[in-house]
């Protein structure tokens, strides 16, 4: 016979050793193995026979080894602890051997002496009769059946709580094994469990009560149909819907080895209920999204994205692009790296945020603008999962808002900042400069002339001088300063950062508007035309005092005004005389007005006579009298009616005042044969209804037209000269006449000239004033005489004062003088009174 092989299983290296030698005093014949653990015991198993397998565990483990499995047809002797006694009960369960309690003394003769008696009876017996036997003495049946008592009974008290159903079927397909709660969900009597119903018995029975009815089947988690009525559900997990109560029961199904099954119930119905409602819910979600042109989206804890959900064509980026990524990995070109910064400070705040807008570039390359808010989603246990939210598409708002913007703060036609914008800058630039302490200038810019051009080219011409105007500007600043149409013709540039030093800063600012002034005085290509045009700049430093916005922009304009009145094409800086030069300017506007209304006006009249001394006439001079200032001269008061306005009513008053006094004159002999000149602005002369207010005055008044002369500027012959001649010759057909004033003075174009009705021609004071000692007014002068000789217009030469004047005109043909050496202007009557010794 061969040795018997025994394959020792033991951790305890000192317990195994001294099983070894007592094995090998006792039994020399056998071939013991020894392995530390059921694993490292699997190999040895599996590639050979032993005749005993020793399993000695260690006292922590309360479940048989796996090992067992490979054991069937071999004594197996358990050496374990009095604690692991129920381990040897399943393993009898099991088919196995016997079991031996370890001593508390691992190399007790006693314990080993046993355990080796108990290895040879059951190597002895599997020799003799080829199986395993079980040497198991009346306490241990005893023990092991109390114990499956005991585990019956807590099986019924597990059966009993559960808030399933269950039930297990034999082999033969009967009931076996049952609780209450099984009978509760299928409302069955008891009673039919006695019976050791089978499932198909169930099922009958259930369909006779009319349990499942129309609409009855099993069902899947989504509610899809499994299998058709009556049939046993073989999968892991079905839901099974009863039409009696609309309930929902959960049967899941496990098959056992010998054939049989158990089967639980669980009533699912407000889980499948709230189910159905959450994937109702997700389902109406998604198919607004869809329809919305809005997104849903969430990203974890670390911002990556994790689901999208709604159109994103908008956003041209594939979704695997997104996908994973952050939102500052995708990147936006609005967005700075301190923008981004502050946002991830948000979220690691886990605050909600709304409405970040973010500006993207899509493959096709336009541009679009989207906006996403978000909120943080948290756990159970108050963890941040990550944030959801919502995206839009913004582009057309934000085009729209740029077009507002553009209207409300830019110039339609240059798209320079407008004066509202103006303001605000202007604003933050008084702030800043008293913060940096550095000063700033602000220029004001008015085109000389600009009006004239409008109404000789017209407006579209005008505009194109504004356009290259405002691009000239804009070339002549840094990017920091700013360039801003105030209106019409008027420009202001705001320039910030000079120095502190008031004499440098005024020097810095100067040498601005020096550029400016040669830039804009260069050429411009208008249409076919090429145009001259050149600015006038006040300038109004500001830091080293504080002011306000409109005190700065007064400031300016002030200064504007007065390069004006120096000549234009130049630069004036503000000072408080310029202040109060307008202050007083304001005073005399207000008091004009009201003079004209208490007719503080009057005419004066200066002779004009013959070359024997003789009066011919006379030239009608308004004069104010002032009831605190006295008499008021026209030079005064004259431009300011001009830039007012109020030049139209007072020249309405000068020439119904001169029609009267000519009404007068003609009751007299010695006066019926004056002619009465009256100067009429060029303001006054564009009035549409001009030449119906002249009639009207002359028929009001009852004056006799030939004997009253208008007198016009050459600047009238600036624009429309076709419309000019057509009112002076309509007025000429009743009598009036005309006369150009200081001529010689303006810009008269001979082929005007010739084709005007006029009927004399008056030489400037200016070129009589020094005749005798310039050799070039005295040309002047000759030319003029011998121009007007050849279009046979009379000549009146202004400001003669000396006989030396008078006898050099007399000499070169002029027929009619003005001036002191004949009589200063004077009231009617004292005109009057001097004509009787005269005449």
């Amino acid at each position: 016979m061969t040795a018997p092989g025994v394959l020792w299983v033991d951790s305890d290296t000192q317990h195994a050793a001294a099983a070894r030698r007592m094995m090998a005093e006792r039994h020399p014949d056998w071939r013991v193995v020894n392995t530390p653990t059921p694993e490292t015991a699997l190999a040895p198993l599996a590639s050979q026979a032993w005749a005993a397998v020793v399993l000695c565990l260690r006292p922590s483990v309360h479940e048989l080894p796996g090992l067992l499995e490979l054991c069937a047809g071999r004594p197996v002797l358990l050496c374990i602890d009095a604690a692991q006694e129920a381990l040897a009960a399943r393993a009898f369960r099991c088919g196995l051997g016997d079991y031996v309690l370890r001593d508390t003394e691992v190399d007790s003769v006693a314990h080993l002496s046993e355990l080796l008696h108990r290895l040879a009876a059951l190597i002895h017996n599997a020799q003799g009769k080829g199986q395993p036997v079980r040497m198991v003495d009346a306490r241990i049946w005893q023990e092991a059946l109390t114990m499956l008592q005991e585990h019956r009974a807590a099986l019924q008290v597990t059966l009993a709580s559960m808030s399933q159903g269950i039930f297990k079927t034999g082999p033969d397909g009967r009931i076996t094994v049952y609780n209450e709660r099984v009978l509760e969900l299928l409302n069955l009597p008891e009673s039919l469990m006695a019976t050791r119903p089978t499932l198909a018995d169930l099922t009958r029975i259930q369909a006779e009560r009319g349990d499942f009815g129309e609409g009855y089947s099993l069902v899947d988690r989504r509610g899809h149909d499994y299998i058709a009525q009556g049939a046993v559900a073989p999968a892991p997990a079905l839901y099974w819907r009863t039409a009696r109560d609309g309930r929902t029961l959960e049967v899941r199904t496990t098959t056992l080895p010998d054939g049989g099954l158990v089967r639980t119930f669980a009533d699912v119905s407000d889980y499948v209920r709230v189910e159905n409602e959450l994937r109702e819910s997700e389902a109406r979600f998604r198919s607004l999204s869809d329809l919305s042109s809005d997104w849903y989206w969430e990203h974890d804890a670390e911002g990556r994205f994790m689901q999208l959900a709604g159109d994103l064509s908008v956003n041209g980026i594939p979704l695997s692009s997104v996908m994973g990524r952050t939102r500052w990995e995708i990147g936006a070109l609005n967005m700075t790296e301190a923008d981004w910064t502050a946002h991830r400070a948000v979220l690691q705040a886990q605050q909600p945020f709304r409405d970040l807008e973010l500006q993207r570039e899509r493959p096709d390359g336009t541009m679009h603008w989207i906006s996403v808010s978000g909120v943080p989603v948290f756990d159970a246990q108050g963890t941040l999962r990550g944030y959801r939210g919502v995206g839009r598409d913004i582009t057309e708002r934000k085009r729209v808002e740029s077009q507002i913007e553009q209207l409300a703060f830019y110039d339609a036609l240059t798209g320079l900042p407008n004066r509202r914008l103006l303001v605000d800058r202007l604003q933050r630039a008084l702030a800043s400069v008293q913060r940096t302490q550095t000063q700033g200038a602000l220029l004001f810019i008015d085109l000389d002339n600009f009006k004239d051009l409008n109404d000789t080219l017209g407006h579209d011409i005008g505009d194109q001088l504004l356009l290259q105007t405002a691009q000239r500007l804009k070339a002549c600043v840094r990017e920091v300063d700013t360039v801003a149409r105030f209106g019409g013709d008027e420009f202001v540039v705001l320039v910030e950062g000079l120095s502190t030093d008031t004499a440098h800063a005024s020097a810095e600012a100067a040498l601005v508007a020096s550029h400016i002034a040669t830039t804009l005085g260069k050429p411009y290509a208008l249409g076919d035309t090429s145009h001259h045009s050149t600015p006038s700049i006040g300038i109004a430093l500001f830091g080293q005092q504080v002011c306000s916005v409109d005190e700065l922009l007064k400031h300016a304009d002030l200064a504007m005004y007065q390069a004006k009145a120096a000549g234009r094409n130049t630069q004036r800086f503000f000072d408080p005389d310029m202040q109060a030069a307008v202050s007083n300017r304001s005073a005399l506007e207000a008091d004009l007005r009201r003079g004209l209304q208490d007719k503080e006006l009057v005419l004066y009249y200066q002779p004009i006579v013959d070359a024997k001394g003789r009066l011919q006439g006379a030239e009608a001079l308004v004069r104010w009298k002032h009831p605190r200032r006295g008499l008021v001269s026209p030079a005064e008061f004259i431009p300011l009616a001009e830039q007012t306005g109020l030049i139209l009513p007072l020249g309405h008053w000068v020439l119904e005042a001169a029609c009267a006094q000519l009404v007068a004159w003609s009751r007299s002999t010695l006066t019926r044969q004056f002619f009465l000149s009256v100067n009429v602005s060029v303001r006054q002369f564009r009035q549409p209804d001009f030449v119906e207010r002249v009639l009207g005055v002359l028929n009001t008044s009852g004056a006799n037209p030939e004997r009253l002369k208008l007198e016009l500027t050459e600047s009238l012959l600036l624009a429309d000269v076709e419309d000019i001649i057509a009112r002076m010759e309509y007025l000429r057909r009743f009598g009036v006449g005309f006369s150009l004033d200081d001529f010689g003075t303006g810009y008269s174009s001979l082929s005007y000239l010739k084709r005007l009705p006029l009927d004399q021609l008056k030489i400037d004071q200016s070129f009589v004033r020094d005749l005798q000692t310039d050799p070039n007014d005295a040309a002047i002068v000759r030319t003029i005489l011998a121009l007007a000789a050849s279009l046979d217009l009379a000549v009146v030469a202004e400001g003669v004062e000396t006989t030396g004047q008078l006898e050099f005109l007399q000499r070169h043909g002029c027929k009619s003088f003005q001036g002191y050496l004949f009589g200063r202007p004077m009231p009617a009557e004292v005109l009057e009174r001097a004509l009787r010794p005269a005449l």
